[in-house]
């Protein structure tokens, strides 16, 4: 009996001290979420701009044929060859960025398991508890949203590699006019375009996801105050 007197006395003192830790984190994890929103904002407004000017590129190039032009469609081919490229190497750095964010879940998934096996070790109120519970509900969504953010951006990434793999190797019988490699070359132009639609629709989602995530964290820090200056 004395030694649960012993260790309800230790819970207690040690509990202001585990719930100081976690406003401190609470602060970390909105100012984590602060910036992943300004990443998100910009990247949307840079997907939306890559999209416009790949049509822009695309148009050129057809009217380029559609008026014989041979000079001008050589130097929209230059350009649109360019501009994959660089969108390429955008979706590579999409999908580091969102595997970034999704190991941050797995974190806090794994911090809000240490509270509640702390809770249930200590005093925590039924009310921390059920805080405690309701947060690690809300990271573990999180961790699965992030986990198919990456699924996705990898595919999408994947499929630009591919079209611009089959782009060069048909590149040859494009310059000496063959029809049925013009007529796939526009195909696949369509398709990138649909995969870099598909990016900025992507970006805005996680957009909202992350603006969610910053209001839940803000309501974990109003929870982890409260119980810090609760009377005990």
């Amino acid at each position: 009996m004395r030694r649960l007197t012993r260790l309800f006395v230790f819970s207690s003192l040690l509990l202001p001290s585990v719930l100081t830790a976690q406003v401190g984190r609470d602060a970390a994890e909105r100012r984590s979420d602060r910036r992943q929103i300004g990443t998100d904002r910009a990247q949307l407004v840079g997907d939306i701009s890559d999209v416009r000017r790949l049509e822009r590129l695309v148009a050129q190039l057809d009217q380029a044929r559609a008026s014989g032009n041979k000079n001008a469609e050589a130097a929209a081919q230059l350009r649109i060859a360019q501009e994959l490229g660089r969108e390429m190497r955008e979706g590579a750095r999409d999908v580091a960025q969102d595997k970034a964010e999704a190991a941050g879940a797995a974190s806090e998934v794994r911090s809000d398991r240490r509270e509640l096996r702390r809770d249930r070790a200590g005093a925590a109120s039924g009310a921390q508890t059920r805080d405690d519970r309701r947060d690690l509900r809300d990271d573990r969504r999180d961790r699965r949203d992030d986990a198919r953010d990456v699924a996705a951006s990898a595919q999408r990434a994947q499929r630009q590699q591919q079209i611009v793999a089959e782009l060069r190797q048909i590149q040859p019988q494009v310059k000496l006019g063959d029809a049925s490699a013009v007529a796939r070359q526009r195909a696949l132009l369509d398709e990138f375009l649909q995969v870099s639609k598909a990016d900025a629709k992507a970006t805005g989602r996680e957009l909202g996801e992350d603006k969610r995530e910053l209001r839940e964290d803000r309501r974990e820090t109003r929870e982890d105050v409260r119980q810090q200056t609760a009377p005990r």
